[in-house]
């Protein structure tokens, strides 16, 4: 009773060294996840260059839970995979092997004969750590070795056993999987913190969708990035590589849809314009859209959503009624014609033709879209037992019309009245993005109102709304956590994720700045113990 001081933990909280998270953090299970199929090409060239990487055929991905990284983490594979597995390592090798100038550099040596063992040896040593994103073990080394002096044996030349060492360490779980398992946490035994070149390969694939690279992997070594300081310079180096804005266009490109967009099923007599070379333009416009706000005018991810430009090719100009710059090759920065009320990432064709029907514009996938990749909401599936076909006996003839007497369902209302009056704004565009006044002979409305936004009329508005609201800018750094981490957050990490949030919005929201803040933050250095 006569005791003073702190219950619970709050000794062990004084004594953590500056830098070290609290006991309350508690991150998920480490996991072992597959490479993704662009991470897998990416990595081959890096590593061997670009006719190896044409030679690549890894397995397609599976997304779970929205990201193609969590199915990659969770979802086990089959034998079918494994055997395509086998074949791009077989190719891949056999490609490098014909191209040979990379695994020239990589062995630096002269070979005195097919068995020269230690140029086995010096080119094993050397790409097997830049495929492993590690230092092999001497076992390791050995075994490579011994299959590179068998198949250069069994053929009479050198390079043959480069080729089939090559092989095998494509082949390995180690070149495959990401093992991120790290080292046991001095502080808490209920976590571990990730090991510098684990740390390097976590940052590389985040950052730039590829393998660390050489001098990566020895700052790693040399204990470069065992700090969150060491960490956010390496980041801020990497983002100004190229490969970054490739990387953010391939995470934007998965969690928008736009890598559908070349293959949508739009019926063509009513839509006898699209084609593949539409989609593509559609494509790059919101890539290179985003690049220019991330890289070049760091702009605040509102801007993402409010913007009176964008960018377009010749045929994506044809398409908005815009000119397109004299002299200009390639997606350039015009303005948006404001008699279309275009305005921001919502009401660019390519979002517009992804979220809409085959034969029609949809303000419930377009309503939908915005809760699950903007606002980071679950909408459940229809029930098996709820008819979604619009009643044909109606006398509405808009869109909005029709959807405002389904919603009138009550067995509907619940879901739809969360979706469709988000879409309804953008009811001035077809199913294929072009814009309209007109839906089957009658005069568009594009108001709407929404509980949690309020009132607005059009894109412009309703992309204004929803910059507003915390649940958008908060649902940004989930989407890119969700994606670095190839998990949904956990209750222990939510604390460590809204210093993200406050980060993000400390810097007025720029998402180049976000990232860095991410990859230095606990919740992406640590992981829990592995199940």
């Amino acid at each position: 009773m006569g005791c003073t001081g702190t219950i619970g933990d709050g000794a062990d909280e004084g004594a953590r060294p500056e830098g070290v998270p609290p006991a309350s953090f508690e991150p998920a299970p480490a996991n072992m996840r597959r490479l993704l199929g662009r991470q897998y090409v990416n990595t081959v060239e890096d590593l061997l260059g670009a006719a190896a990487a044409e030679a690549a055929g890894p397995p397609g991905d599976v997304a779970l839970n929205g990201f193609d990284s969590i199915g990659a983490a969770q979802l086990s594979i089959g034998d079918s995979q494994v055997v395509d597995y086998e074949a791009s390592a077989r190719a891949v090798a056999a490609a490098a092997r014909a191209d040979g100038t990379r695994m020239a550099e990589l062995s630096g040596c002269v070979a005195t004969g097919p068995d020269d063992a230690a140029c086995h040896r010096a080119y094993v040593e050397r790409f097997g750590r830049l495929a492993f994103r590690r230092t092999m073990t001497d076992g390791e080394v050995d075994r490579y070795v011994a299959i590179a002096q068998a198949a250069a044996e069994a053929y009479g030349e050198f390079d043959a056993g480069l080729e089939y060492a090559t092989a095998a360490i494509l082949e390995a779980p180690s070149f495959i999987y990401r093992i991120e398992l790290g080292e046991p946490d001095p502080y808490d035994e209920g976590r571990r913190v990730l090991t510098g070149t684990e740390m390097a390969s976590r940052l590389s694939y985040f950052l730039l969708d590829s393998t660390p690279s050489e001098d990566l992997l020895d700052l790693a070594e040399s204990g470069g990035l065992d700090d969150a300081e060491g960490v956010r310079a390496a980041a801020r180096d990497m983002l100004e590589e190229p490969k970054a804005r490739n990387a953010v266009g391939a995470f934007y490109s998965e969690l928008f849809k736009l890598r559908n967009l070349e293959t949508l099923g739009k019926d063509q007599g009513t839509f006898p314009d699209y084609n593949p070379a539409l989609a593509a333009s559609m494509r790059g416009e919101t890539l290179a859209f985003i690049e220019h706000l991330v890289f070049e005018e760091k702009g605040s991810f509102e801007a993402l959503l409010s913007a009176p430009y964008t960018f377009v090719d010749p045929t994506l100009a044809d398409f908005y009624g815009v000119e397109y710059p004299a002299g200009e090759t390639g997606f350039v920065q015009v303005e948006l014609p404001s008699e279309q009320r275009r305005a921001g990432l919502l009401s660019q064709a390519g979002i517009l033709a992804t979220f809409a029907h085959s034969d029609g514009s949809s303000p419930t996938l377009r309503g939908k879209f915005v809760r699950e990749s903007l606002l980071c909401q679950s909408i459940p599936a229809p029930p098996n037992n709820v008819s979604t076909v619009l009643p044909p006996d109606s006398e509405a003839k808009t869109k909005k019309e029709k959807l405002s007497e389904h919603m009138e369902n009550p067995s509907c209302k619940g879901c739809h009245v969360m979706m469709d009056p988000i879409g309804f704004a953008l009811e001035n565009f077809d199913g294929i993005g072009k814009f309209r006044e007109l839906d089957n002979g009658a005069v568009i409305d594009a108001t709407a109102e929404a509980d949690d936004l309020g009132a607005f009329d059009g894109p412009a508005e309703l992309g204004a709304a929803l910059a507003e609201q915390p649940e958008v800018l908060e649902c940004v750094v989930r989407n890119f956590y969700r994606h670095a981490a190839a998990h949904v957050e956990v209750t222990g990490e939510k604390v460590a994720i809204a210093k993200i949030d406050a980060a993000f919005a400390e810097s007025g929201y720029q998402l180049k700045e976000m990232m860095v803040e991410l990859v230095t933050n606990e919740a992406f250095r640590y992981v829990g113990v592995a199940q």
